[in-house]
C-alpha cells in the first residue's frame, strides 16, 4: 500500500521522500553548527530543531537549511576510509616494533651491558622495515594498493570493508540519536 501526502513538500506531483532519523540528526547537527557560527539566534535554532525532529520528509529538512550556506567540508573529508585504515595499520606496526625493540633493549640490559649494543641492529632493521611499510601504505602508491589487488579477490574484500564502515556509521548515527532523545 502506498501512502502519499499532499502538501508543500511535494514537487511536480512526485511523492515526497520520507526522512530517516539519521537525516534528522544530520540536519540538527548542521543547524547547531550554523548557530555556533552566529548565523542563527538561539530562538531560531530552537524553532528549527523542533521542526527538524518533527519533519516527515527530506524536503522539510532541506527547507530548514535553504537560507544557510552549505556546510564547510571537514578537514578529513579529503581522506578516504582506505587511507584511514592504512594509517591505523602503520600505527599498529609502530606499536609492535617499539615493543619488540624495548624487549631487546631490556634483554641486553638484563644480561649485562658488556660488549656492543646489539639491539642497535634490531632497531636498524625494524626501522628500515617500518619505513618501507609506511611508504607502501601511505606513500603515493598506497592509494592504489587496493586497486592492484582486485584481481586476487580484493574487490570482495573492499566491498566487505565498505559495508562494515557503512554499518559502523549507521550505528554511530543511531547512538547519537538515542543520546539526543534522552537529553530532551
Amino acid at each position: 500500500m502506498r501512502v502519499s501526502s499532499e502538501g508543500p513538500a511535494e514537487s511536480a506531483g512526485a511523492p515526497a521522500l520520507r526522512a530517516s532519523d539519521a537525516e534528522r540528526e544530520r540536519t540538527a547537527t548542521l543547524l547547531r553548527d550554523h548557530a555556533g557560527a552566529g548565523r542563527l539566534t538561539p530562538e531560531e535554532l530552537s524553532d528549527r530543531l523542533d521542526v527538524a525532529y518533527a519533519a516527515r520528509t527530506v524536503a522539510e529538512l532541506d527547507a530548514l537549511l535553504v537560507d544557510l550556506p552549505p556546510a564547510a567540508e571537514p578537514a578529513t573529508a579529503g581522506r578516504s576510509p582506505e587511507h584511514d585504515r592504512a594509517r591505523r595499520r602503520v600505527l599498529h606496526a609502530i606499536g609492535v616494533l617499539v615493543l619488540a625493540n624495548l624487549l631487546c633493549i631490556g634483554i641486553w640490559l638484563a644480561s649485562g651491558t658488556e660488549g656492543s649494543f646489539w639491539p642497535g641492529w634490531v632497531l636498524l632493521v625494524s626501522g628500515i622495515r617500518l619505513a618501507f611499510l609506511a611508504w607502501g601504505e601511505l606513500g603515493p602508491a598506497g592509494a592504489h594498493r587496493d586497486e592492484a589487488q582486485l584481481g586476487r579477490g580484493g574487490a570482495r574484500r573492499l566491498e566487505r570493508e565498505r559495508q562494515r564502515e557503512e554499518l559502523r556509521s549507521q550505528l554511530r548515527d543511531e547512538r547519537a540519536l538515542r543520546r539526543s532523545r534522552r537529553h530532551r
